[in-house]
């Protein structure tokens, strides 16, 4: 899960498909527009273009055909998950209804992978636990970029923990925008230093109903800074 899971951006194929898939994303590019001109304007190779309409194509944000060419596809066709269409979308678009979804999904998915953590941890996985909170106590409030990254970490050792290999993925996969509501709720790193703790200590005592209603705290406390509300 440490890995960087994201298109390389580097090499002139990387930076075709960043451009364009911000740009789909954007709306600048819309459902249905031909792609021809945007490759024709672009100063690289066809083996460059193939490759990075291959990219674009598996994120479901365009289709080719021969004949017709290639073009933008339907919003509902885009793979949202995608690592890199997440981070597209996080540069184009950081609107609130984008946090609104992020904090839905975590509301559905950490309380109940924390609550399997308590029940499945190893002593290794809560050693590492303690450590990462440890070091997001000694960053608080004097380096957000590291308390980030622990704060992150700290969240891929439950997803670990849990023991479910396609929750852990799909934890991995919403890792850019766990980053981007955590980045965005930088003030409240302090704050949140003791619910962070009351999750620790749910898991390492074995105790998964405390582990599951730290982890929803945590959680609508985010939102409340963000003045997010659960969607009716």
């Amino acid at each position: 899960m440490k890995k960087d899971r994201t298109y390389p951006r580097r090499g002139l194929h990387g930076e075709l498909v960043h451009e364009v898939g911000v740009r789909i994303l954007r709306g600048e590019l819309e459902p249905g527009d031909s792609l021809a001109g945007e490759w024709d304007e672009q100063d690289v190779s066809r083996t460059v273009v193939r490759e990075a309409v291959k990219v674009l194509a598996a994120k479901g944000l365009i289709s080719s055909r021969p004949k017709t060419g290639t073009h933008v596809r339907e919003r509902h066709y885009w793979h949202m998950l995608d690592p890199d269409v997440l981070a597209w979308r996080l540069e184009a678009e950081r609107s609130d209804d984008f946090y609104v979804a992020v904090l839905e999904t975590r509301r559905v998915i950490e309380p109940a992978v924390a609550a399997l953590a308590a029940t499945r941890a190893s002593e290794a996985e809560i050693a590492e636990l303690e450590a990462t909170f440890a070091r997001m106590a000694e960053s608080a409030a004097s380096d957000i970029e590291a308390y980030i990254d622990a704060d992150i970490r700290f969240h891929e050792v439950i997803l670990e923990a849990c023991r479910n290999e396609l929750l852990t993925h799909l934890g991995s996969t919403l890792r850019e925008a766990f980053r981007a509501t955590f980045t965005r709720t930088q003030g409240i790193a302090v704050q949140t230093l003791s619910l962070h703790e009351d999750v620790l200590e749910g898991i390492r005592n074995g105790d998964p109903d405390a582990a599951e209603a730290a982890t929803l705290s945590l959680i609508e406390t985010t939102a409340a800074s963000l003045g997010t509300a659960p969607r009716r």
